[in-house]
């Protein structure tokens, strides 16, 4: 049986829903951070303790089921509202795959241009020891990490946030405030600027535009996971000058900050944006030509993740192939 609010969002004023909206997403942030605490303190001692390559996987494993649970019981037991509505069916393998090519792809698609340019130099292939792990075994263990990252945020933000704001305000706004909490969530990162919250803003929208191309979450989660795996242990380009550096390929950068960015808010460069906003107009135009785009101007209703808009000839053909 599906989850029914005791008092729905277009049943309440606008100000009084939003306001309950964002209640609701705060002590969901408070609930979910403890998950965060308590993955890096276990994760530390489980490398000492039992052996270091259990530090990432008991990062991913806590990260995944932690996250996935607390957001199951605000949004169905708390907030009475449907599961299936936040943009994660159950798992859907070709477009995690997928959706990990293409983050893959774009990053070492920037580290080529970089080095191109003359902004990125190869130090060295390190294949030496990362905290008492072989570097090569090291950076497959940071698969299943860097995979519940992409898992745990889109969940949190371009599901359970933006879900909860859409159904409370037009969806643009929605889409905005989420993105921009999303990048001051990352205020702890090295390089952390204006230019980086602009950047981490529209690599948001580009998120949740892959959510509404795709119908789910699960292209964004790859998307993500790849993303992050990609610039922090195979191509150094978030981790150069950190000291102990996990990549794989060992790099150094000097190309000018407002290209490149600055070591692990190297997002916060032009090139990054540029390449950015490019995947966000391909992922709005794609959606468009099955017509999955949002109604920017319009609220979702409680029984729906993408437009409200019902899907046309080219959108039913893609819906009956994806189920």
């Amino acid at each position: 049986m599906r989850a029914r609010s005791r008092n729905p969002p277009e049943n309440s004023p606008p100000l009084v829903s939003a306001l309950i909206g964002l209640a609701w997403i705060l002590i969901y942030i408070v609930l979910i951070a403890p998950v965060f605490i308590f993955s890096a303190l276990g994760g530390q001692w489980l490398g000492r303790v039992v052996w270091p390559g259990a530090s990432p996987i008991f990062h991913g494993i806590t990260w995944i089921f932690g996250v996935f649970l607390i957001t199951w019981l605000i949004r169905v037991k708390a907030n009475r509202r449907a599961w299936s509505q936040i943009g994660l069916p159950r798992p859907q393998l070709s477009r995690l795959v997928l959706g990990g090519l293409a983050g893959l792809s774009l990053i070492l698609l920037a580290s080529l241009l970089e080095y191109k340019l003359g902004w990125l130099h190869v130090a060295r292939v390190d294949t030496s020891l990362h905290r008492g792990v072989s570097k090569p075994l090291w950076i497959v263990l940071a698969l299943l990490p860097s995979l519940a990252v992409g898992f745990s945020e889109e969940l949190a933000f371009r599901g359970y946030v933006f879900q909860t704001l859409a159904e409370r305000l037009p969806v643009w706004l929605a889409a905005l405030l989420m993105s921009v909490v999303f990048a001051l969530a990352h205020f702890s990162l090295s390089g952390f600027n204006v230019a980086f919250v602009v950047a981490v803003t529209v690599m948001s929208l580009v998120f949740l535009s892959l959510r509404f191309a795709s119908g789910s979450l699960w292209f964004a989660i790859g998307f993500h996971g790849a993303w992050d795996w990609t610039q922090t242990y195979l191509v150094g380009l978030a981790t150069t000058g950190t000291g102990n550096d996990p990549a794989l390929v060992q790099i150094r950068q000097t190309g000018p900050s407002f290209w490149v960015g600055s070591q692990q808010a190297t997002e916060g460069g032009a090139l990054f944006l540029l390449m950015e906003i490019s995947v966000l107009i391909l992922a709005l135009a794609y959606a468009a030509s099955i017509d999955r785009s949002p109604p920017w101007t319009q609220r979702l209703r409680e029984d729906e993740t993408n437009p409200q808009r019902p899907l046309g000839e080219a959108g039913r053909s893609v819906a009956a192939q994806s189920e």
